[in-house]
C-alpha cells in the first residue's frame, strides 16, 4: 500500500518552522550576539595562535576571573532543570538560536545557514579551525553532523519529522576549512514511518563535491 499523499498545510507548516529556525526566531539580544561573536573570536585565537607564553597566561587568567565573577553574582538556571514543554513531540528542532549546527550564539556552531528553496534544503557554512581535523580539512564528523541536520530537515518538507535512524555518508575528497560551501538536501520517499533524504555537500568556488549522505529519519507519527 502506497503511502498517503502530504497534507499541504503540514508541508506548509513544516516549512515556516525551518524559516523560524533559519531566523533564529525569537531573536538574540545584541549583548548576547556580541558575547558570541567575542567566544567565537578567542576560540579561533585560542586554536591558531603561535603568541607568547605571557599572552595565553593573561588571556586565561582574566577568562577565569570573569567566570568566577559570573558565578559568584549571576547564577543562572541549568537547562537540565527546566521543564519540559507540554508536547515535546511537537518540537523536532531546537528552534532556540543555540543550536550547536545552525545556531547563531553558540560560539561552538559553524553557524549553518538554512534556507529552502525550490523544494530542496540548502545550507551554507564556511568551517574554519575549530572544525579542522588534518590541516586545512574538515574533519568528518563535522561534514557528517550537517549532513544530519540537513536530512532532517529536508523530510520535514514531507509534513512529517522525526529524529535520525540511519546516516551514511561518502567520503569523495577533503573537505577544505575556509572555503565557502553548500549543503543540499532532498527528501526522496516515505515508506511508512520511515522518510528517506539524501544529500550533499559542495565547494562553491568550483562546485566540487566533497561528500554525499543517504539518511533514514524516523516520522514522530
Amino acid at each position: 500500500m502506497s503511502d498517503p499523499t502530504p497534507d499541504p498545510q503540514d508541508v506548509l507548516k513544516q516549512i515556516r518552522m525551518i524559516e523560524e529556525l533559519a531566523r533564529s526566531n525569537p531573536r538574540p539580544s545584541p549583548d548576547l550576539r556580541r558575547l558570541s561573536a567575542s567566544l567565537l573570536d578567542l576560540s579561533r585565537w585560542m586554536l591558531t595562535t603561535n603568541g607568547e607564553a605571557s599572552a595565553i597566561t593573561t588571556a586565561a587568567d582574566r577568562l577565569e576571573a570573569l567566570v568566577e565573577d559570573i558565578e559568584a553574582t549571576n547564577p543562572g538556571p541549568s537547562r537540565f532543570t527546566l521543564p519540559l514543554p507540554e508536547e515535546p513531540q511537537e518540537r523536532y528542532i531546537n528552534e532556540r538560536s543555540t543550536h550547536p549546527l545552525v545556531g547563531v550564539t553558540n560560539p561552538a556552531s559553524p553557524g549553518i545557514a538554512v534556507r529552502v528553496e525550490d523544494g530542496r534544503i540548502l545550507g551554507d557554512v564556511t568551517f574554519d579551525a575549530r572544525f579542522e581535523g588534518n590541516v586545512g580539512w574538515v574533519h568528518g564528523g563535522f561534514v557528517a553532523a550537517g549532513f544530519d541536520i540537513i536530512s532532517v530537515l529536508a523530510c520535514r518538507l514531507s509534513g512529517r519529522g522525526g529524529p535520525t535512524g540511519t546516516l551514511s555518508v561518502r567520503y569523495q575528497s577533503p573537505t577544505p576549512i575556509g572555503v565557502p560551501l553548500r549543503y543540499e538536501g532532498d527528501f526522496l520517499r516515505a515508506e511508512g514511518r520511515k522518510l528517506f533524504a539524501e544529500g550533499r555537500l559542495m565547494r562553491l568556488d568550483d562546485e566540487t563535491v566533497t561528500a554525499r549522505s543517504e539518511a533514514i529519519i524516523i516520522a514522530l507519527a
